[in-house]
């Protein structure tokens, strides 16, 4: 694949042109590495932005789970679904894949008890990742 030894920004950049040409790519949403939208017309009176991914991106070939596990501690530690619609399906990708699930699979995550949302999203020792990771493995893995 053309992505494989290419920088992260570079890789962000290529999806947005290859894959999501006919939508807005350019903003960045807190820590979420990439987010997708519709493009409003100039003339346009609806106020909010419809989202329809978001993903964490990463060089190489990287772990589904892991990349997706982070762009769920990213999102939860943020609290971004308060603030702003989620996309029906976030994702991840690196320079040999792209993947998605339905948000509506994950949200409960979202919502655990007694979770520690403090912890660094990029932290893969923690205890907090790994039980989103096993989550997230399941929904992966079933669907």
């Amino acid at each position: 694949m053309k992505y494989n030894h290419v920088r992260e920004e570079e890789i962000k950049n290529s999806i947005a042109t290859d894959f999501f040409p006919k939508f807005d790519c350019d903003k960045i949403i807190g820590f979420i590495d990439f987010a997708v939208k519709r493009k409003r017309p100039a003339n346009s009176i609806d106020f909010a932005d419809e989202y329809l991914l978001w993903a964490e991106s990463k060089t190489g070939c990287q772990d589904i789970y892991a990349m997706f596990t982070q762009l769920v501690l990213t999102v939860g530690k943020a609290r971004t679904f308060d603030k702003i619609m989620p996309p029906p399906f976030p994702g991840c990708f690196d320079g040999e894949k792209i993947a998605s699930v339905p948000y509506s699979e994950i949200q409960n995550i979202f919502y655990l008890n007694d979770f520690n949302w403090k912890v660094a999203p990029s932290n893969t020792r923690t205890k907090e990742f790994r039980q989103v990771y096993h989550q997230l493995k399941k929904v992966i893995d079933t669907d």
